[in-house]
């Protein structure tokens, strides 16, 4: 433990806009730090870890509070830090991961999830301890290096990434930024079929428009990227950044026969992000080895595998954790 550290555990109503503001530096100072991390990500019951030393915050993490058996049993609560908790000194996080241990069992959870994005290496163990049991579910990703000349990142695309990338251009397909709230309204009119086209869960649209409208507020933090062939809305991507790193974290499309609105915008949304003084692109979930669909995609356009440490869970009241299991393998 670091002497010195204090948690300050907080509302949404307790975030004013300076701490908010000093919340994103330090997310943005932090290799860890993650779109996901961010104030403005939250749903409505969240609760926010501040740890300091000497007024500095030195660890962060955007807690959300789960049900897991659903809201007439409040009782059964546990509470979930996506990407986090932030803080890249290994000695710090320990401290404040502890910190937060101890308002965990003063708050009655019964279990805590945590999964920081730390690349899987030697020094990611300090995670693994005996009361924490890590998921057998792996974390990868793609990652772009945009330390380049727009050139030299086409010339590492794929072939065919190549062409459909110019075969846009010459489509005369505009992708740009929108702060139209007509075009995000298409934008989500498109997420939401191509969900019920494959079959996965779509986030929830409120959710996705009140991060377009925090991205257009704020717009070099990310951007709703949309391809227009003329007047129509043919595909987009929401891109957000933290730090040096921008992440793709939506897209959508139609299917066109004379061009493809997905790599106009991937191949645009890496120029933004090079253009906000980013030296590294995320295109998120990435399936290696796969030969078809959105893994197959983004890695036409070049990367390196990186590997995340797994999500850990630590189990408060073991009792209840134990039938909660239970009910779970019986559903």
């Amino acid at each position: 433990m670091i002497s010195g550290m204090t948690l300050q555990f907080l509302a949404p109503a307790d975030l004013s806009p300076e701490l908010i503001q000093e919340i994103a530096g330090f997310l943005d100072s932090q290799d860890s730090g993650h779109p996901f991390q961010f104030p403005q990500w939250s749903a409505p019951g969240n609760r926010f870890a501040v740890v300091r030393q000497e007024n500095r915050i030195r660890w962060f993490a955007n807690c959300g509070l789960q049900f897991p058996l659903g809201t007439r049993l409040r009782g059964f609560r546990a509470m979930s830090v996506n990407r986090g908790p932030v803080c890249d000194d290994r000695f710090a996080w320990n401290t404040g991961i502890n910190l937060l241990l101890r308002q965990g069992r003063a708050d009655r959870l019964v279990y805590l999830d945590a999964s920081p994005d730390w690349l899987q290496d030697l020094t990611s163990k300090s995670l693994l301890t005996e009361e924490w049991r890590p998921s057998e579910s792996k974390r990868v990703s793609l990652r772009l290096d945009l330390q380049q000349t727009p050139d030299e990142l086409l010339a590492q695309f794929r072939k065919n990434t190549r062409y459909e990338v110019r075969r846009a251009e010459r489509a005369g397909i505009i992708v740009s930024p929108t702060n139209s709230e007509r075009e995000v309204d298409a934008f989500l009119s498109l997420y939401s079929s191509l969900a019920g086209r494959k079959g996965f869960a779509a986030d929830s649209p409120d959710h996705l428009r009140a991060i377009v409208r925090w991205l257009i507020a704020e717009p070099s933090r990310g951007a709703l990227m949309l391809a227009r062939d003329g007047a129509t809305v043919a595909g987009g991507a929401v891109i957000v950044r933290s730090g040096k790193r921008c992440w793709y974290v939506w897209g959508a499309s139609d299917k066109r026969e004379h061009f493809s609105a997905g790599h106009a915008v991937q191949w645009q949304a890496l120029l933004w992000a090079q253009s906000r003084g980013c030296t590294e692109y995320d295109f998120g979930g990435y399936t290696p080895g796969a030969t078809s669909g959105p893994a197959w995609f983004k890695e036409g356009f070049g990367g390196r595998v990186v590997e995340f440490v797994p999500a850990h869970r630590f189990v408060f009241r073991r009792r209840p954790y134990r039938l909660f299991r239970m009910l779970t393998r019986a559903r």
